[in-house]
């Protein structure tokens, strides 16, 4: 019987956009890999390759007793079946009840490993929610073999607040991007109109009310300045906007949910990131750098390890949208500023962001913990 690794997420896009290669290259070695996520078009892409899916619908908004209680069964029927030899947890609900079913079922055989990608919507909020996270990181990370954080500002929250080990605690900068697809673009010359650019789904805590105030200001004193906002809607979020509220704000362009972002991102001339959405680090800005565009954004956790300010972009005081105006003007003002940010923003990518060199970290901690060599 092949030995079986485990990968559990909120979304097949989670596992397609990042870990592709990482499925793949398990597949190839003879290994069972069983996915535990949404049924879903990526889930199902892979699933071709020749893994295994096992649909588990996680909630992704805060606190929902009933979905969670079935997820955590559904990881309980799970693990028993399949036995893996190593798990390997994506967000928060699959790290807290996926960690616990995996002790649960199957004791300390399989190796447990846990990627913090973020804290997202619950600590922003505050409150019970953010206290019954708190507790549930508390109950799984001390049973993991290893937890993963993407950036330095969640992994020292957690050591501070005694969810995680020290000694089982470790740094890997995001997810990586595909520079080879997110290839540099030269905009040196353009003669068309600016376009400021926003990527992320359409919840307030991702800066998306901030973004149409910005470009609200921007085209009142500019009306060719184009807005594009490229995500999708997330209905049942607690925290979630609609297309329609964005078309009523009139200066932004919503483009939905894009399969290739690569042309938009061709296109565009300034990347405007508002989120505080405590972010793992940000995909968006990430790819954005990769193309040679410079950011804008809010200071804070996990985009501040996307943006260097002042070399490759702007960071300003959390949800101060006066100093995020002030920056986008003088970035639409001074072509040759927005040109060199871009090209900082390229090297940073090539030296922070390359999607082999941050697998190749991962696969290490599999070997560390009986995957393969």
């Amino acid at each position: 019987m092949p030995e079986t690794v485990a990968f559990a997420a909120n979304r097949g896009y989670a596992l397609t956009s990042s870990r592709e290669a990482i499925i793949r290259r398990f597949l190839e070695g003879g290994w069972r890999v069983v996915l535990a996520t949404a049924d879903d078009e990526e889930a199902r892409y892979l699933a071709g390759l020749g893994a295994v899916l096992e649909p588990v619908s996680f909630n992704r908004g805060g606190l929902a007793p009933g979905t969670d209680w079935r997820a955590w069964w559904r990881m309980r029927a799970i693990y028993r079946q399949w036995r893996p030899t190593l798990a390997h947890h994506f967000h928060a609900k699959p790290v807290m009840v996926g960690t616990l079913a995996a002790r649960q079922v199957l004791g300390s055989a399989p190796a447990v490993v846990n990627t913090i990608t973020g804290l997202g919507h619950a600590f922003i909020t505050g409150g019970v929610v953010a206290r019954l996270a708190g507790l549930g990181y508390r109950a799984a990370l001390p049973r993991s073999d290893v937890t993963i954080f993407q950036n330095r500002d969640d992994r020292q929250l957690f050591l501070d607040r005694g969810w995680v080990p020290q000694e089982r605690a470790r740094l890997i900068g995001g997810s990586g991007i595909d520079l080879d697809r997110f290839g540099y673009i030269d905009r040196a010359g353009r003669q068309t109109a600016p376009v400021v650019i926003m990527m992320g789904r359409l919840l307030g805590q991702k800066g998306i009310p901030e973004f149409a105030e910005v470009a609200r200001r921007v085209r009142e004193r500019w009306p060719g300045v184009r807005f594009l906002l490229a995500g999708e809607e997330e209905p049942d979020h607690p925290d979630g906007l609609t297309a329609e509220w964005i078309r009523e704000q009139g200066s932004v362009e919503y483009l939905g949910r894009l399969a290739d972002v690569g042309p938009r991102l061709a296109e565009a001339d300034l990347m405007l990131f508002p989120s505080y959405y405590r972010e793992g680090v940000p995909r968006a800005v990430m790819e954005a750098a990769a193309t040679g565009l410079p950011t804008v954004a809010f200071d804070v956790p996990g985009v501040r390890e996307a943006v260097r300010d002042g070399e490759t972009g702007y960071l300003v005081p959390d949800r101060n949208v006066d100093a995020l105006h002030a920056r986008v003007v003088q970035l639409l003002e001074d072509e040759e500023k927005r040109l060199t940010l871009g090209q900082a923003a390229r090297q940073l990518a090539e030296e922070a962001f390359d999607i082999r060199a941050i697998q190749e970290q991962y696969w290490n901690i599999y070997r560390e913990f009986g995957g393969p060599a």
